[in-house]
């Protein structure tokens, strides 16, 4: 069984963003609000729409969003202790 490299397809995608972060900073920052603020604590825990945001993914295909939602999930899993 292969593996895929998700660290450098993470680090692939956030380079061609770099252009864009630069040219729309604004655009980029609602963005990630918006993505803080869904993340949040609310109805459902963070921990509960990090495993979905990453089921998503999975059941999408999604090497990129599956790379992220884990990584996410790790630092989750790191500052709960």
């Amino acid at each position: 069984m292969g593996t895929f490299d998700h660290p450098g397809l993470m680090q692939d995608i956030n380079e061609c963003l770099v252009p864009f972060r630069k040219s729309q900073p604004d655009a980029m920052k609602a963005f990630g609000q918006l993505a803080l603020s869904a993340m949040a604590e609310g109805a459902l825990s963070t921990k509960h729409k990090e495993l979905m945001a990453l089921a998503i993914g999975i059941t999408q295909r999604c090497s990129g969003c599956i790379g992220f939602h884990v990584k996410a999930w790790d630092d989750l899993q790191a500052a709960q202790g």
